[in-house]
């Protein structure tokens, strides 16, 4: 019987009733993940598949219901709570994202405004060499994927990791203007963060469940790193730094 449910079976017939219902209600919730008291560490991130797994828990709990014709969607709070403690915690697939400090970057000990628009100017320079040479981002390449059915393309978000990758490297690697560490520390951090979010996008076609939040997740990122730039292009207006138009660092923050 289970053999008429394979992983993207349930992720794709089942996604209104089963994942709206089950998935979608649980992880998306952060009682969802405070309530999972499951402390086994023996399947590593690396290993873990979401889909797999919660195909499992699925078919496990409401494969029957389901050959029946049941209606999926009028699932019992109290049996979506018992099944979301046999599924693996989407922090679990993410894994550790190692995380930059102040002791990993090259700070100068001086702040004239010289200094700290060269640092903006030049963090440009960097990004103009790695992400505005992209074509598509991975959000883009995801959805003409998924539009297309047609899973070959997500190999084009390969290019996207590489950027990152070229990114972080070459920022770190940018002397930082002292007071103004918080910020390079955060943006190596934002770029860390979303990589790994990334690449799970670019594992839709192995894992499309843990690729949908890892998405929700890179969207949320994004605004949150708009909203850090935004306050730094204040900050720097505060201290009487402006950038003239054709300055990178004008660029960065337009």
């Amino acid at each position: 019987m289970t053999k008429l449910f394979s992983p993207r079976f349930i992720i794709t017939i089942f996604a209104v009733p089963a994942m709206g219902a089950l998935a979608l209600f649980w992880y998306f919730s952060l009682e969802g993940a405070l309530k999972y008291e499951q402390t086994s560490d023996s399947v590593s991130s690396q290993q873990a598949n979401l889909t797999e797994n919660f195909s499992k828990a699925f078919i496990d709990k409401f494969g029957e219901k389901a050959v029946k014709g049941e209606d999926l969607s009028k699932i019992s709070p109290e049996e979506i709570s018992a099944t979301s403690k046999e599924i693996i915690p989407f922090e679990k697939i993410v894994g550790v994202i190692p995380t930059v400090t102040k002791s990993d970057i090259t700070i100068l000990d001086e702040n004239r405004p010289e200094a700290v628009k060269n640092y903006f100017n030049s963090l440009y320079g960097v990004y103009e060499k790695t992400f505005l040479t992209i074509e598509k981002d991975d959000i883009k390449i995801l959805s003409e994927a998924l539009s297309e059915n047609n899973s070959s393309k997500l190999a084009q978000i390969d290019n996207v990791i590489e950027s990152f990758d070229k990114s972080f490297e070459e920022v770190k690697k940018i002397p930082v203007p002292r007071e103004w560490e918080n910020f390079a520390v955060g943006e190596l951090n934002y770029l860390l963060r979303s990589k790994k979010y990334v690449e799970l996008i670019r594992n839709e076609d192995k894992d499309p469940l843990a690729a949908l939040l890892a998405l929700k997740e890179r969207l949320l990122l994004m605004g949150e790193a708009r909203s850090f730039h935004k306050k730094t292009a204040g900050d720097l207006l505060a201290a009487g730094i402006k950038f003239s138009p054709e300055e990178g660092g004008y660029k960065f923050f337009k």
